[in-house]
């Protein structure tokens, strides 16, 4: 554990990733990474955690956040405010290095070269189908120094 790991949290939303959120802090301070791709950002508890540790760091990390915005049967489905709120949020606070791709994943896949991505965030639809055709799309973009986390 480092400081920037008992810094508080700005976007507290309720989420399964609020007790992970020391992680998120101390794993963008220990990695680094040059990018970032989180699919499945929803409320984005984890994405804004990570944001905010880029931010305080000063690291020149571009992030993305990929997500429909409307929801599934697992996380049930939702409207256009949640979205909103995500992107008023991002462009208030991490517009300088933070995108949100509202697409699908596989869709979202084709924008990004092989071995772009040092930290991939697997967070989106959560049957073990979704997951493993997830990782595999994904893997060849990971870089040599890439780190996948997978949550639920």
């Amino acid at each position: 554990m480092n400081t920037i790991s008992f810094m508080s949290p700005i976007e507290l939303t309720l989420s399964a990733w609020l007790e992970h959120i020391p992680f998120a802090f101390w794993l963008i301070n220990a990695h680094k990474p040059r990018v970032l791709v989180e699919l499945g950002t929803h409320y984005g508890s984890s994405y804004f955690a990570f944001c905010q540790a880029i931010n305080q760091l000063n690291l020149s990390t571009k992030t993305y956040a990929v997500d429909m915005w409307k929801g599934d049967e697992h996380a049930g489905f939702y409207g256009e405010n949640v979205y909103n709120s995500v992107l008023s949020h991002n462009n208030h606070l991490y517009s300088r290095f933070s995108t949100l791709m509202r697409t699908s994943f596989d869709e979202a896949s084709e924008h990004f070269t092989d071995g772009e991505i040092d930290l991939l965030h697997i967070d989106g639809y959560h049957t073990y189908e979704a997951v493993k055709n997830d990782f595999n799309v994904w893997l060849p973009k990971l870089s040599n120094r890439g780190v996948v986390i997978i949550h639920d």
